[in-house]
């Protein structure tokens, strides 16, 4: 993949909210070392573009969990969990205390940070658990067809009409 489609961060953001589709069931999570892990592709919906979904889950600790989208060799975004050492109970990095997302930018580009997007922004109230955040990732990340391949009927809030 080439970084002259992603010229600047309105780009960037452009491309993460591009439509896109699923074309083959997704693979169930598999144990890897110390996580549960799955990738798939996904393809905008004109199939100019590809792109790599992850999905990864700490076994011993639930709670520190990682889903993005990579287009190439650029993590465009990720969203993560609580994770992070602690020392004397205070987190090294404040953001690893609270539930969160990473954005690529122009600027990482430009300084080699491709597979690590520097922009943080706090996602509380967004989700709370991996799959409520796997449900945010692929709502927000424009796959449409995501329901064909998930269920998320559990986190469907009741309402008056279904009573």
């Amino acid at each position: 993949m080439s970084k002259e489609i992603l010229r600047n961060d309105d780009e960037i953001l452009r491309i993460i909210k591009c439509e896109k589709i699923i074309s083959r069931k997704p693979p169930n999570l598999k144990e890897s070392n110390r996580d549960r892990k799955c990738k798939f592709n996904v393809a905008s919906t004109d199939s100019s573009l590809i792109f790599e979904v992850f999905f990864a889950q700490n076994i011993k600790l639930p709670d520190d969990f990682s889903i993005g989208l990579m287009f190439g060799d650029f993590q465009l975004i990720r969203y993560n969990g609580f994770h992070g050492e602690t020392i004397a109970g205070f987190h090294r990095y404040e953001h690893h205390a609270k539930v969160h997302s990473h954005t690529l930018t122009l600027d990482d580009i430009m300084n080699g940070r491709g597979p690590n997007p520097s922009k943080i922004e706090y996602m509380t109230g967004k989700y709370y658990d991996f799959e409520s955040a796997q449900r945010f990732f692929l709502r927000e990340c424009s796959i449409i067809n995501y329901e064909e391949y998930f269920d998320f009927t559990k986190y469907d809030q009741i309402s008056f009409d279904t009573l």
